[in-house]
């Protein structure tokens, strides 16, 4: 505080709209520049700035970084050059002229080239020479890998020449003064320059542009001015200069960074104008800005700057750090512990932390006494105070120098309110605001171990971020909207937050228990921390706690009762839950109290008691883990044994054994089933000569790790077997065993953990490619005949495996133990189970989903719009409740300004962290990576694979197993069949025959197919001659066959008739072709022949589909198969759909077209339209997410796909993404997008075309200084509907009545009493009314009644009188008036001139009887709360009424009905 209080400048303010990006041109740089460089020393000289030799700066004076933000200074060329950043588009420019004439090659193409005389217009470069050839020239920006000719124009000749000059050499071709538009620079000649070439320096670009039109050129570079650069600016010396302290003598250096040795280079330059530009490059190249990729033509340029490490850091970390981050003081970091005293809503600060922490507080007289407390002691410590008065910093020595209205800085103390996050804040819970509590510890924050759900945290030695706030906005922000108590519900997935922890939720399974009785000193005990007073004691049957003198005993269940509060029900029929008055009648389990698909406890109290539920968990923790102390719990060795005795043991271990044989039988079972294995089945049969098959496990344990297929079949079977292995820990494990009681209590551990440790391991399976395989048995001897059976197959096959799947059963369990093998097993499949190498996808994905939909909020006209361009992405955010009640299923759940898309991208951030607990395997779909695609279906980059999806015909389903033949079939037909796949051996056989009868080679190929093959695949000899003959025909569209002429036949082959079973197709080359081209060429491309299927069809999968369907034929069903179509996409992907259609035409009547599909939403948006598109996208993002074992909620679905697909199409998500829907949104916004990705190339993108950015997102409005456009800070329009103000109509005085002398307005009404309420067949009931509210109602009445001339008039009253006489004569005598009419009636009463009187103690009820005095005449009877009654005359009011409107009138009124007296009637 003192430093600011030394050092504290008047900086002039003002409101930032918007940035406008431009590329700076050389006056501004003279103008900006406090130097001009001259000597090569004086780049970093102090005038420059702060760091520098001299420590202080020469041009302002300050000696600190703080109070110097540096200075600029200027390199001055001794020529002119192209700016850099322009080359591309001077060269677009230069090719749309004419170089002559300088005229646009458009215009002139389409005008009529002719002058007056009918000659044609144009110079001899647009109509060229009858004697010399002026051929076209074309201008480009060279590709060289050399820095220094990426620099420069190359102006060529084009190829095309003219028939009869194709033949000329090219020099000579050339008309003599082709090059004279190039005037001489005197730049000296380049060597490397060729008679059709040139490198065109800066001088002669500028002379080509010269006479240009203007506006041409400033379609592509608005500001021409910037197009040459005459000087460079030098950035001041703290953005390049370091300070750095010497290793030995602790002096202070400078060190300089690339930036500065390339400004260096530009200083007293000799050379020529494109070497200059070069090293103008290489300074901007050295930016902090960099891109983060570099093309391909700056490589070598990276390569030379590798081990720089300002080269190559990334531009992303330079903006997050320097434009984003934004330093406070009012914040600290430290690590977290438990403390269970602490209140859910209660941080535990150190005490030194808090008299560091500073909180700003105005002086006012409400608290006055703290502050001037506070003051005092600092006085008292320092001697003096600065607070800040008016805006500026005051020092304050003295009490009395304290003035109302000072800003005070006093310490953190208890109450205060504090915001803290977790890092990461993958979600909004993430961020909450506790309140402060002083601790006199010095070690670590404390908060209470239920609030770690919400920070995703544990106390490993996590930490906490705190930030203060300092103004009272920021602090009732915090409190209402991220208080603790304001995030009882998860925005992901809209189920309770909070919910019991690790002990609390052991100890209330337990004591749920129906066994578990308590004393009454135990009752005692443990009912301080209850709500309510203790429940009767239980009746039981022989309690265990009751002894000879008939001690009273309590259940659990009442005790656990104590903390509901009263008028709690619930019903929860699934675990036999049924609470009445906060009772807990009967329960069942405990899975109740937890989260589960269904409402828990705690969410159903959120709905009850909304805030209280935080008292209710603390109160219920200190209860609990106090019965859990008095109750004793421990986890010992004994509980890994899980049976009581050794002979259970024993028997639950041969049950084990027979459990792990039969898995295994079930794994080579179903292993036999799988389609891969049928040419192993064959060989076997073959060998066994139709014998039993006894096949050896070494040689089945190999082929079975060989595919990544069978491996996941075995893995998949012995899942289903180990369950019932699993559930054997039931029926053995004592009652009281401590690990089940935790697992079951969900505190702690799970299932499988229990079995390993005390049962069998179980199998091990490898997630990634191993270059080694397991034994059948885990044994050193199996060990050792597993490697000996590899070699032999080694030798013996010559395509064997280089990688493996490895899978095998460790059937001990670490209590038992593992022998080395085992061990070894383990190790190597657990270790591949890490999920490193996709660590950074969830956090890709979340900082993606951010920039899309952080600037997504709901308007208060109830809309979802986007900041950037106030677009509408939804024009109501609601969601479907389902709700069967009849009331209205459009629930909505934003409010103006909720900031709704970042709740939506970090629900979806979640999920994806979450699937990093499921590894990426590859024998499974993994979650995390199925959920990255299906948020990323929008890109349009090629891949090398397309999938679609073919669903069946419901047809199929009339006859019996119709689905799975029409798969096989479709499947069959599709799927593509190679030569190779078919033929078993090639041979080329010399024939010279051949050769001397028939002028062939005598080079003949022959290919042997086995008969019974060709009928399996549905192949004949002729179908694969003809796909043989179409592949090689020259002729055919699209060939590009480089192979001689062919003959291809099935004629005889003595080879083949030694085999029965074998067919020979023979291919005669008719040309004389050497053997070498025969085999390199001729039998690879007749190999890779399509015998059958189509080309472009990689792969059909028959797969399962487990959406809902009901088929109109057969039994319904889950789910459905349908295929899905893996194509090749080396056409343009968007023909791939039509291509497979196509393809389908003969099996049409298979496929139901109206449900088929390209994957790819691009493709499917393309061809269903963009409605269908969205439906598509939200199904399979749905599924991705239940596949990661989250839940979203569907609001938050919606709200992605419409934010993807706002523009009309799906964009993908990454930066160009984003730039597409901006791009068709019509909005500018390059500093957002440079946050994004690549900050350089946008930034020079922008300035190129003269962007302007109005800072319109939230991120730009933080890193600004601006206040974010949502949330609070959301800005609504008032708009003018253009009418002019009308006269009001006249008001009716019935509803004046209501509006203004209402009984809510001037009385106070007590809740009816028992005694006073009446029968429901009357209708409603009639509120009576206390004396001291209708002293209240009168005092209002005396200001409303100045009002009501204009508001009644005189007819009005008139009506009023009429109404009150019909009521009068409605009732018999003795007869309660209705309420309505006795509302009426109240309020004409307030209008009695003794209405005090009248009142009395309160009004129960009217009556009509009879006046006291005049018998004969009717009248209203007051009946009071005490019994008393009185009457009034209704003419009375009326008058009374009159007097404050029409005094004539009254006089009139009175003469009229009040010449009697005080009579009911007249």
């Amino acid at each position: 505080m003192e430093n600011d209080y030394y050092e504290e400048q008047q900086v002039p303010s003002g409101i930032l709209t918007g940035i406008v990006f431009k590329v700076n041109p050389g006056s501004d740089t003279e103008k900006l520049a406090a130097l001009t460089i001259n000597a090569v020393n004086e780049v970093y000289d102090p005038r420059l700035g702060l760091p520098n030799p001299t420590y202080q700066c020469s041009t302002c004076g300050a000696k600190n970084l703080k109070g110097c933000e540096g200075h600029y200074g200027c390199i001055k060329f001794p020529c002119g050059i192209l700016h850099p950043y322009f080359l591309a588009e001077v060269a677009k420019i230069l090719n749309k002229i004419c170089p002559g004439c300088k005229s646009i090659r458009q215009k002139r193409v389409k005008a009529t080239a002719t002058s007056e005389n009918g000659a044609p217009v144009g110079c001899k470069y647009c109509l060229g020479s009858s004697v010399f050839w002026y051929p076209p020239m074309k201008f480009r920006v060279p590709s060289s890998k050399d820095i220094f000719r990426k620099t420069s124009i190359i102006v060529e000749v084009r190829d095309k020449l003219p028939n009869n000059t194709r033949r000329k050499p090219y020099k000579a071709d050339l008309a003599p003064d082709y090059w004279d538009i190039l005037p001489k620079d005197g730049a000296p000649e380049d060597s490397s320059a060729k008679p059709y070439r040139r490198v065109l320096s800066p001088a002669q670009v500028h002379n080509l542009l010269t006479g240009v039109d203007l506006k041409f050129i400033q379609k592509l570079i608005p500001d021409i001015e910037s197009l040459f650069l005459n000087c460079f600016p030098i950035t001041p010396n703290c953005h390049r200069v370091t300070e750095v302290c010497h290793a030995f003598t602790y002096r202070h250096k400078v060190a300089f960074d690339n930036r500065t040795r390339a400004y260096r280079k530009l200083v007293d330059f000799r050379g020529s104008p494109n070497e200059l530009g070069s090293r103008v490059l290489e300074c901007l190249k050295t930016s902090k800005l960099n891109p983060d990729k570099l093309s391909s033509t700056e490589s070598a340029f990276a390569q030379k700057k590798k081990n720089d490490s300002d080269f190559i850091s990334s531009g992303l970390r330079w903006m997050k750090d320097v434009i984003l981050g934004k330093r406070s003081n009012h914040c600290f970091r430290m690590v977290v512990v438990g403390n269970p005293n602490l209140k859910l809503s209660e941080l535990g600060v150190p005490c030194y932390i808090a008299e560091k922490m500073q909180v700003a507080e105005i002086l006012n007289r409400w608290n006055s006494e703290t502050l001037k407390t506070s003051v005092d002691l600092s006085l008292l410590e320092k001697g003096k105070v600065f607070v800040r008065r008016r805006g500026d910093l005051v020092e304050i020595r003295r009490m009395t120098e304290l003035e109302v209205g000072d800003m005070i800085y006093r310490p953190l103390s208890d109450g205060d309110t504090i915001l803290i996050n977790r890092p990461p804040s993958i979600h909004q819970h993430s961020l909450i605001a506790l309140s402060v509590k002083v601790l006199p510890v010095h070690s670590c924050l404390s908060i209470n171990p239920l609030c770690c759900s919400p920070l995703r945290g544990d106390f490993d030695g996590d930490c906490l971020h705190g930030y203060i706030p300092q103004s009272v906005e920021a602090r009732v922000e915090l409190k209402e909207l991220a208080g603790l108590d304001k995030q009882l519900f998860n925005e992901q997935s809209g189920r309770n937050l909070l919910s019991f922890g690790q002990d609390s939720l052991l100890a209330a399974h337990l004591l749920l228990d129906s066994e578990v009785y308590l004393d009454q000193f135990q009752l005692q005990q443990l009912s301080m921390w209850a709500s309510r007073e203790p429940l009767p004691p239980a009746i039981t049957i022989a309690p265990p706690l009751a002894d000879k003198d008939g001690t009273r005993t309590w259940t659990g269940k009442q005790l656990f009762s104590m903390l509901l509060p009263r008028g709690f029900n619930w019903d929860h029929p699934s675990t036999n839950v049924h609470i009445m008055d906060g009772e807990i009648l009967s329960s069942e389990g405990s899975t109740w109290l937890r989260d589960s698909d269904e409402r828990n406890l705690i969410q159903k109290l959120v709905e009850h008691c909304q805030g209280r539920t935080l008292d209710f968990l603390h109160d219920a923790q200190e209860m609990l883990c106090e019965w859990l102390s008095m109750r004793g719990f421990s986890v010992a060795l004994s509980d890994l044994y899980l049976s009581s005795d050794p002979h259970s043991r024993e028997n639950m271990m041969e049950e084990v054994s027979f459990g792990l044989q039969e898995a295994d039988e079930t794994c080579n079972y179903r292993q036999l089933m799988v389609d891969t294995s049928r040419d192993f089945l064959a060989a076997i049969d073959d060998e066994e000569n139709g014998q039993s098959i006894d096949i050896e496990p070494v040689r089945f344990c190999y082929e079975k790790q060989k595919s990544a297929i069978l491996t996941q079949g075995s893995v998949e079977s012995f899942r289903r077997v180990f369950r019932d292995i699993q559930n054997l820990a039931y029926k053995y494990a004592s009652r009281d065993n401590s690990m089940l009681a935790m697992f079951k209590a969900g505190s702690k551990g799970n299932l499988l953990k229990v079995v390993q440790h005390s049962m069998c391991i179980g199998m091990q399976h490898s997630l990634v490619p191993l270059p080694f395989n397991f034994p059948h048995q885990l044994s050193c001897s199996s060990w050792n005949a597993l490697e000996k059976f590899n070699m032999v197959q080694m030798l013996r096959d010559s395509q064997f495996p280089a990688s493996f799947i490895p899978c095998a059963i460790v059937k001990n369990s670490f209590l038992s133990g593992l022998n080395p093998a085992e061990c070894f097993v383990h190790s190597v499949t657990n270790r591949a189970s890490s999920f490193s190498e996709n660590a950074e996808v969830p956090g890709t994905l979340h900082r993606k989903l951010m920039f899309f939909l952080r600037d997504v909020y709901v308007s208060y006209d109830g809309t979802v719009r986007n900041s950037y361009g106030n677009q509408i992405v939804e024009f109501k955010y609601h969601v479907d409740k389902g709700s069967t009640k009849g009331e209205d299923k459009d629930h909505v759940v934003g409010i103006g300004g909720s900031p709704v898309g970042s709740a939506s991208a970090c629900a979806f951030s979640e999920a994806a962290y979450s699937a990093l607990d499921q590894p990426i395997s590859v024998l499974e779909t993994s979650p995390l990576l199925n959920l990255k695609n299906v948020l990323e279906c929008g890109s349009k980059k090629s891949k090398p694979n397309q999938t679609m999806s073919l669903f069946l015909s419901k047809k199929l389903g009339k006859r019996r197993h119709g689905f799975e033949y029409g798969a096989l079939e479709v499947q069959d037909y599709l799927e593509r069949r190679f030569f190779s796949d078919i033929v078993s051996t090639v041979m080329i056989i010399f024939t010279p025959a051949n050769y001397k009868q028939k002028g062939l080679s005598p080079w003949v190929c022959h290919f042997h197919m086995s008969k019974d093959f060709l009928k399996k695949r549905g192949v004949t000899v002729n179908s694969i001659i003809t796909s043989l003959r179409r592949r090689c025909n020259p002729t055919r569209p699209g060939s590009k066959a480089n192979i001689p002429v062919l003959e291809i036949t099935s004629d005889y082959c003595p080879e083949a008739d030694k085999q029965t079973e074998t067919h020979c197709i023979t291919v005669s080359i008719v040309a004389s072709t050497p053997l070498k081209v025969v085999e390199d060429m001729v039998i690879p491309f007749l190999l890779g022949t399509v015998v059958k299927g189509f080309l472009e069809i990689k792969k059909v999968d028959i797969l399962w589909s487990e959406r809902n369907t009901t088929p109109r034929f057969g039994p319904k069903s889950s789910g459905e198969l349908y295929l899905r179509v893996s194509m090749f996409s080396r056409s343009d992907r968007m023909n791939l759909w039509n291509l497979l259609m196509d393809d389908c035409v003969d099996i049409m009547d298979a496929i139901d077209r109206t449900r088929s599909h390209p994957d790819n939403i691009a493709d499917f948006s393309c061809i269903y339209g963009i409605d269908a598109g969205l439906k598509h996208f939200l199904n399979n993002l749905e599924s991705a997410v239940s596949d990661t074992g989250k839940t979203v909620l569907p609001e938050h679905l919606l709200l992605v796909g419409n934010s993807l697909s706002t523009s009309g199409e799906f964009v993908s998500l990454n930066a160009r993404g984003l730039a597409r829907q901006r791009e068709i949104a019509s909005v500018s916004s390059p500093f957002s997008q440079a946050c994004f990705s690549s900050p350089g190339t946008c930034f020079i993108k922008a300035a190129k075309a003269g962007a302007v950015d109005n800072l319109q997102g939230s991120l730009d409005a933080l890193a600004w200084g601006k206040l974010p456009t949502l949330g609070t800070g959301e800005l609504f329009d008032v708009v003018y509907s253009g009418k002019e103000h009308e006269i009001t109509k006249p008001e009716d005085v019935y509803s004046l009545l209501k509006n203004t002398v209402s009984v809510k307005q001037s009385v106070k009404i007590d809740p009816p009493s028992n005694h006073y309420q009446l029968s429901e067949k009357f209708g409603v009931k009639f509120t009576p009314i206390n004396e001291n509210g209708a002293f209240k109602g009168l005092k209002k009445l005396e200001h409303i009644s100045k009002s009501l001339r204009k508001f009644l008039s005189v007819n009005d009253v008139i009506k009023l009188s009429q109404t009150l006489r019909n009521i009068l004569y409605k009732y018999p005598i003795n007869h309660r008036v209705g309420d309505r009419d006795s509302s009426l009636l109240m309020m004409a009463l307030y209008f009695h001139p003794n209405r005090d009187q009248k009142i009395g103690s309160g009004a129960k009820e009217i009556k009509v009887g009879h006046h006291s005095k005049h018998k004969d005449s009717r009248c209203f009877i007051l009946v009071r709360n005490d019994g008393t009654i009185e009457d009034f005359s209704y003419h009375k009011c009326v008058h009374e009424a009159l007097k404050i409107i029409a005094p004539l009138k009254a006089q009139n009124y009175q003469s009229k009905w009040l010449k009697h007296g005080d009579r009911g009637e007249s």
